[in-house]
């Protein structure tokens, strides 16, 4: 049995339906969330309201800034994604976490397999961040173009900020923060909720991971690494209809989401390149060979769980 016979089997709300209670309660949520996380910031680092305006910039000046700053990113999270997942699923749906997954996992040693899957996927996305950064919109879309750089000048910006720290404390913390709440949150919303609505009504699993991708990307209001994060989004989507498990998608996601931190962190002590962070110097050869190795360790994944439902 596959996802899609397997969901055809459940009792679930129709997809249509489904997915428009999902983006009220999401929308709603975000509302709430942002009130939330700016209350924080401004209770922990003790911000006059007169500054509200420039909030970031004072509080990347302030002595807490880093704390207030994280620490509202991680609860902004919680109440994005993961508070408004649990209850679509739990009070609409009337489901269990256990009912996200309808396959067991087979060992420990798949997630092996994902950890070289994502390496050897890392240097084609760094390629593609590279292509995708060098893009440039028609002359009579300017304007849009000066805002899409804006925006992305000032998440540079807070990303610089939250990945530079000095103390373990710091860095535990935002692995806790980027890797495992985002990862657990964006899986559950995308992947657990959104694909497998999807797929639910299309009944085509590669139209609803391609498209959950994009929302995926789009969502993170980055144009300039829209196709990466896309293909990403991508491959969490096919890990997670192949495996059945919604924990090898968040899986995946953490160990991703980790990884950067790990590797910004590095290059902020000057103990690695940033090159090397980035990915996107490569050879193309090199980039070629790996994105190979991917595609045949996809097809491996694919056939193993494959044999698993034959068996």
């Amino acid at each position: 049995m596959d996802f899609l016979q397997y969901l055809q089997t459940t009792k679930e709300n129709k997809p249509g339906t489904s997915l428009l209670i999902l983006f009220v309660i999401l929308l709603i949520s975000l509302v709430l969330a942002q009130i939330v996380a700016g209350g924080l910031m401004i209770l922990m680092s003790g911000i006059e309201l007169s500054n509200i305006g420039n909030i970031m910039e004072v509080l990347m000046s302030s002595k807490n800034g880093w704390w207030a700053m994280m620490l509202s990113q991680g609860v902004a999270s919680i109440f994005t994604f993961i508070v408004p997942g649990l209850l679509f699923w739990y009070a609409v749906e009337k489901k269990q976490f256990s009912d996200l997954s309808f396959k067991a996992l087979p060992s420990l040693q798949i997630f092996g397999f994902v950890i070289l899957i994502q390496l050897f996927f890392s240097p084609f996305s760094g390629w593609v961040q590279s292509l995708n950064e060098k893009m440039q919109m028609p002359a009579s879309l300017e304007w849009l173009e000066l805002i899409m750089k804006s925006m992305e000048d000032s998440a540079k910006t807070l990303t610089d900020f939250l990945t530079k720290f000095d103390s373990p404390i710091q860095l535990f913390v935002a692995l806790i923060v980027i890797a495992i709440i985002a990862g657990i949150g964006e899986e559950l919303i995308f992947r657990g909720l959104i694909q497998r609505k999807l797929l639910l009504g299309i009944k085509n699993y590669h139209l609803a991971i391609w498209i959950s991708a994009i929302i995926f990307s789009g969502i993170h209001m980055q144009f300039y690494g829209f196709f990466p994060r896309m293909f990403l989004g991508a491959l969490f989507g096919y890990l997670y209809y192949w495996s059945g498990n919604i924990w090898v998608p968040i899986f995946a996601h953490i160990f991703n989401n980790g990884l950067a931190v790990v590797l910004m962190h590095l290059v902020n002590q000057k103990k690695i390149a940033p090159e090397i962070e980035k990915l996107d110097t490569i050879p193309l050869p090199y980039v070629a060979v790996s994105a190979l190795l991917f595609a045949g360790l996809m097809y491996l994944f694919k056939k193993k769980y494959t044999e698993i439902e034959k068996a």
